[in-house]
């Protein structure tokens, strides 16, 4: 269990239940991950957090499946952080760049696409060679539309079903269907282009 997410919950909630103790064992991971894809990285243990709370604060609207339904909070509850500090972020970025942040990361270059993270035996040669794919292929994420970034999200890096992110978006199946298509289109000539 993550004890610096416990005592953040703690200290804004009270201690841990037997509930709460399973969403943190079950979901932090993926929660975190799923963050990590859209927020700055100093940010990303509080906004984890605040979606944890707001979970245990819900937790009667819970029907089904609990994935669908953390996922769910966890886009509102980032959402939320850049209302919060939209009005910081305009007078920051004052630059004509096209560029996206280099601090939101938003791939899951930590890991392979399917999962499987870098092995023991991989070269420093082949290191350098993932981190170099992976930095093009955050650049690329970044330009996708808000939709398609949540679309990638979700089934890569939180390996939800499609049926759970339709749920989760509100849409339908063949729609979620043809909006990944589009984005994997898109990434494919992106990072063709950008080889």
């Amino acid at each position: 269990m993550n004890t610096h997410l416990q005592r953040q919950t703690r200290q804004k909630g009270g201690a841990l239940d037997t509930f709460e103790a399973r969403l943190v064992d079950e979901y932090f991971s993926r929660l975190h991950a799923y963050v990590r894809m859209r927020v700055p990285a100093q940010d990303c243990d509080d906004v984890v957090a605040e979606i944890l709370l707001r979970a245990i604060q819900r937790r009667e609207q819970l029907r089904g499946e609990a994935a669908p339904w953390l996922f769910a909070i966890a886009r509102s509850q980032v959402a939320e952080h850049y209302r919060k500090k939209e009005p910081a972020m305009r007078l920051e970025d004052t630059s004509t760049s096209s560029d996206p942040p280099a601090s939101v990361p938003l791939a899951p270059c930590g890991r392979g696409v399917r999962g499987e993270g870098a092995g023991a035996e991989a070269t420093p040669l082949e290191q350098l060679e993932k981190a170099e794919f992976c930095a093009r292929l955050q650049r690329q994420i970044a330009v996708l539309p808000e939709i398609e970034r949540d679309v990638i999200a979700l089934k890569f890096t939180d390996g939800l079903s499609n049926t759970q992110i339709a749920e989760l978006l509100g849409i339908t199946p063949n729609h979620l269907g043809v909006l990944l298509h589009r984005a994997l289109t898109k990434l494919k000539h992106a990072m063709s282009a950008d080889a």
